[in-house]
């Protein structure tokens, strides 16, 4: 690759050259593409380099099989070495497999003044893959999942299912935009996938209105010609609109016209489809909520949330808009009538109307959690604000009945007794969902907060279920800080039983005497006093947001906030003679034994990542484990996952995060986990860095469609269920980001402001209870501050709520780069064990042996951090 490099012509006099580094195969499947997530503008761009450094201010001409595309992207890439860039875009244009199309390119100049030859080049489209035997039951559960994350919000005058023989009239630019999965670390590398047109082109009991989807190919939501409405309207008296948005990694959205609210096009289009049919349809193909007032402004008849469904989201559309499933999804997420009713609006960067800021952006910002614990569903529950659709709502074609028949609390458990009836004709499943309404004495607490939740098997018509809930009682405690306690406060204790956030008021049960469950220690405590929303005062406390944003001046998160120091401990003896890996492999007890004979270097060396394989010639491991000279240390290699194996290879593709949490299928979710380990198994891959489970506390977090959900309780429960299937297959599993990683502006960068309250009960909850669930493998922890210190470097979080309170025992790493502003030393000190990605040098081993050196670190901290990188590598290499 370097010789390839060093031929092309880069002289004054040379014309500018524009090439690839291999046959130019466009995906017209990968909707957003690898560099979507550094310049929104690429967005189903072709990617073109250019041998010389080029001049942005001469257009040039390009042109597709004759035809003018407009729209191209001219810059440097500050990844690929300030290497100039021609993207091209070709969404709707390439999409046919196989087919070749000439690109022709001319008009371009580079900055020595040469204009470039007239280029022809071969676009082709990709090779249809077909689906092989030995991978049926992994796409089996792919398929599954999609079809039960799909969420039916509104079907008014039974305009789903859609009659057989019926013409689909699909409208939008989300016809050939059609997403499925995120950008960035969740990415998917999918074997093949099938969109919503091709679903249809495969099914023989539905046909596909042709005409519009070449139409569409203009890649805007533009309304059709008239002549051409009308015939679309004697093939099919409804109408199907696709609303589609990007998110992912390394951006967050904005409330900007085309991501949270509706754009002009998508506006003027749905109005005219509404006038137009009898019927209208919407599809959200989107990784967030966002705002849906459309819906009964214009009288929309159908409503659904498919989010990013994975390689066979069109199948499972096609499932659920034919009848063939029932639809089961239910929203883990409260969707607000606007997106300023969210009281974290106030606090969060939106860059509607200032520069968007990335992740690696060097301004340093604080974010101040003023609404505290009243996220999502508990703040719309306890301050009477009426969403768009509440959180755990979802519709199906039948009918259920939920009926609590008994409750009892024994003072340790509350029990709840269930049944569930399907009252309708056709076959479906339902989602019980339990909340519990605390008393209010010296604590002040939401409405009501989810406390269990089960989905029922299908049931066919008129067949019952009978539920039993087992609900401990440190699942029904609040955090007292003054104490430092987890209470079970005195009084009526309330019961709601139903199928959403809304579910009503079924019982009672009531407690005599408070109640201390669990003694812990203050952490992690902001070092500024909040001023956070409270329902007893809510005008005066409403989130104002001026302490949150840019903070002029600040360059550094040091001096680092105190935090109590945890002594490290390590009982290894260095042994008479040495041991090797083989022999501990065969006795795990004598990890201590072997790490007790590493040098400093030694322990140095392992503790920092041998650099990432992102590179052109890597294979897309996010790192991998350095081998030591000497110590025969087997190949440990990592990868990006939740959805997948984010490889260079094509493997299994999932649905993102929150529309696995969506299914609510707690035994799904594992399935999910445990075929992405088999998978990652079989590509020598011992460790999947997933799942990914921070709280949705604003839906224009970047990384929203990677998250599970709103809730703790929720999020912890289906991510730990994932973590636990992950392992079964003998694949180490990786929760992350810990903690508050809420957002992806300047997030290396960016401080959140945190109650410990709502540390306790929202923010680490929901990894406590993925604890509680299956103990994990490793965490990794999160790029910003909690409260002046770097979650990387926060002993309080790693020692504390981690090691000591809830008695972890893998290994800890630091999300990658991390020490771009995070001290390398202070990092291992706190109990991080892998620097990563790292490199193959010495630049950050020099610093930890430094750190034990200059007494920074403790030798016995050191090997405490290696020892447990080691038994996690017995276990899963």
């Amino acid at each position: 690759m370097n010789d390839f490099f060093a031929s092309l012509p880069t002289g004054k006099n040379d014309k500018p050259l524009l090439f690839a580094t291999g046959p130019l195969v466009y995906d017209f499947h990968d909707i957003d593409g690898l560099y979507f997530m550094l310049d929104r503008r690429l967005s189903g761009c072709l990617i073109l380099m250019w041998a010389k450094q080029m001049d942005d201010s001469v257009k040039g001409k390009v042109t597709l099989d004759g035809k003018p595309i407009e729209g191209y992207v001219l810059e440097s890439m500050e990844l690929m070495g300030n290497m100039w860039i021609l993207g091209v875009p070709l969404r709707g244009l390439v999409t046919e497999y196989a087919k070749n199309y000439t690109l022709h390119v001319e008009g371009f100049r580079d900055t020595d003044g040469n204009e470039m030859n007239p280029q022809d080049l071969t676009v082709t489209g990709i090779d249809r893959e077909e689906p092989k035997a030995e991978y049926a039951g992994h796409e089996a559960i792919a398929l599954q999942t999609a079809q039960e994350g799909i969420v039916l919000l509104k079907n008014q005058n039974d305009v789903l299912p859609l009659k057989r023989n019926t013409t689909l009239n699909l409208f939008g630019k989300g016809v050939h935009e059609f997403r499925i999965g995120a950008v960035g670390a969740g990415k998917i590398n999918p074997r093949y996938s099938t969109n919503l047109a091709e679903a249809v082109h495969d099914r023989t009991d539905y046909t596909l209105n042709e005409e519009l989807s070449v139409f569409y190919g203009c890649d805007k939501d533009l309304i059709p010609p008239e002549d051409m409405l009308e015939r679309a309207k004697e093939k099919s008296d409804i109408a199907v609109m696709l609303i589609t948005r990007a998110a992912g990694e390394n951006m967050d959205c904005s409330t900007a016209k085309g991501e949270f609210y509706l754009d002009d096009e998508e506006d003027v289009l749905i109005r005219k489809l509404t006038d137009t049919f009898s019927k209208t349809v919407v599809i959200l193909n989107v990784g967030y909520p966002i705002n849906v007032t459309f819906a009964e402004k214009y009288k929309v008849d159908g409503l659904i949330y498919l989010g990013y469904a994975g390689m066979l989201a069109g199948p499972a559309l096609m499932d659920i808009l034919s009848g063939d499933v029932n639809p089961s999804g239910k929203l883990p997420d409260t969707w607000a009538q606007d997106y300023f009713d969210i009281p974290a609006a106030q606090n969060f960067y939106d860059c509607a109307d200032k520069p968007r800021l990335d992740a690696e952006c060097e301004l340093f910002a604080d974010t101040v959690y003023e609404e505290d614990i009243y996220v999502g569903y508990r703040y719309f529950t306890t301050f009477h604000k009426k969403p768009a659709f509440p959180f755990g709502f979802g519709l199906s074609y039948t009918t259920f009945v939920i009926e609590p028949e008994s409750f009892c609390y024994d003072g340790e458990n509350l029990t709840c007794v269930v049944h569930v009836k399907n009252m309708g004709n056709l076959p479906g499943k339902e989602v019980v969902q339990v909340y519990i309404g605390k008393p209010d004495k010296t604590l002040e607490k939401p409405e009501r907060e989810l406390v269990a939740f089960e989905k029922t098997k299908e049931l066919t018509a008129g067949e019952e279920k009978e539920l039993t809930f087992v609900i401990p009682k440190k699942h029904l405690t609040s955090y007292r800080g003054e104490d430092a306690s987890y209470i079970l406060e005195s009084g009526n204790y309330r019961i709601f039983i139903g199928n959403s956030s809304e579910a009503p008021n079924c019982g009672e049960f009531y407690v005599a005497a408070e109640e201390v469950i669990k003694k812990v220690t203050n952490l992690m405590i902001p070092g500024r006093e909040i001023e956070t929303l409270s329902k007893r005062n809510p005008e005066k406390t409403y989130p104002k947001g001026k302490d949150s944003g840019v903070v002029e001046g600040k360059t550094t998160f040091q001096p680092y906030q105190e935090r109590k120091k945890y002594p490290a401990v390590f009982h290894g003896e260095k042994p008479i003679q040495p041991l090797t890996y083989e022999d501990i492999k065969k006795n795990p007890e004598n990890v201590d034994v072997f790490v007790a004979q590493l040098s400093v270097q030694e322990l140095a060396r392992i503790s920092v990542c041998a650099s990432a394989g992102w590179g052109m010639e890597g294979i897309g491991e996010a790192g991998k484990v350095f081998q030591a000279e000497g110590l025969n240390l087997p190949d440990f290699p990592v990868s990006d996952g939740n959805s997948g194996v984010n490889l260079n290879m094509k493997n299994i593709g999932m649905p993102s995060g929150v529309t696995i949490c969506a299914t609510f299928n707690k035994e799904l979710s594992a399935k999910v986990g445990k075929v992405i380990g088999e998978e990652a198994k079989a590509f020598g891959v011992p460790m999947i860095l997933a799942p990914a489970l921070n709280i949705h506390r604003n839906p224009l977090n970047g990384r929203q469609p990677e998250y599970f959900s709103e809730d703790p309780y929720l999020a912890g429960v289906m991510a730990g269920e994932y973590s636990k299937g992950m392992e079964s297959a003998g694949t180490a599993s990786c929760m992350k980001h810990l903690m508050a990683n809420n957002c992806e502006s300047t997030r290396k960068r960016n401080q959140s402001i945190i109650s410990e309250r709502a540390i306790r009960e929202i923010y680490f909850k929901a990894f406590e209870i993925a604890m509680e669930v299956h103990m994990p493998a490793s965490f990794m922890t999160a790029y910003n501050a909690v409260n002046g210190r770097p979650t990387a470097a926060d002993p309080e979080l790693l020692c504390g709520l981690l090691r000591e309170e809830n008695r972890f025992d893998g290994f800890i790493m630091t999300d990658w780069t991390s020490y771009d502003t995070v001290d390398v030393a202070e990092m291992v000190q706190a109990g991080n064990c892998w620097i990563t990605p790292g490199s193959k040098d010495d630049t950050y081993t020099s610093q930890i042996v430094d750190g034990v050196e200059d007494g920074r670190i403790e030798l016995a901290r050191l090997q405490s951090n290696v020892a447990y990188m080691i038994r996690t590598m017995i276990r899963f290499a």
